[in-house]
């Protein structure tokens, strides 16, 4: 993959620092991965995930990275490199609105509910409820992150176009 797009789900609810209970993953190809970062024998191996996660040719696309960011480096041992940000990426087009929600169904008519945003990821087995949502938060993010790019790129082409037309008035 040349791009993949990551979220976590983190439980803090009467903790200190909370726990990053679930990770997930979507591939340039529409394949999910739902990682469960709590599991004893998985765990001490996922800082293996390092080979892809700071690989500078795979584009990692988040949103709303920073906390995900920090809950990586503390809890995983993983680092990010190359990272897209659809949250930062419209602000920068001035969206007014900035959420994944609101991203998802202004670029992709996908209608999510952040009903089990708050859930207590730690529960196994995940119901299938929660397995949907947590797909849904990465697998429309690839196709967000291109239309997103394409959106400032086009900006910036408008912008230097006018910049010199300007130029050429003067």
């Amino acid at each position: 993959s040349k791009v993949i797009a990551v979220d976590l789900e983190h439980h803090d609810y009467r903790t200190y620092h909370g726990l990053t209970s679930l990770m997930q993953i979507t591939t340039d190809s529409k394949h999910d991965y739902l990682i469960d970062t709590l599991s004893p024998e998985l765990r001490p191996h996922l800082s293996q995930l390092n080979i892809v996660f700071t690989d500078p040719n795979i584009v990692k696309v988040f949103h709303g990275a920073f906390m995900d960011i920090i809950w990586l480096q503390r809890d995983l041992g993983i680092y990010v490199v190359s990272l897209f940000d659809t949250f930062h990426a419209a602000k920068e087009l001035a969206l007014g609105r900035y959420s994944l929600a609101f991203l998802l169904e202004k670029y992709v008519r996908f209608r999510t509910s952040k009903r089990w945003q708050l859930a207590d990821w730690r529960i196994r087995p995940l119901s299938n409820e929660m397995r949907n949502y947590a797909k849904a938060d990465t697998h429309f993010l690839i196709e967000v992150f291109y239309l997103l790019q394409n959106d400032i790129l086009n900006n910036n082409n408008n912008n230097d176009s006018n910049e010199s037309g300007s130029e050429k008035m003067s």
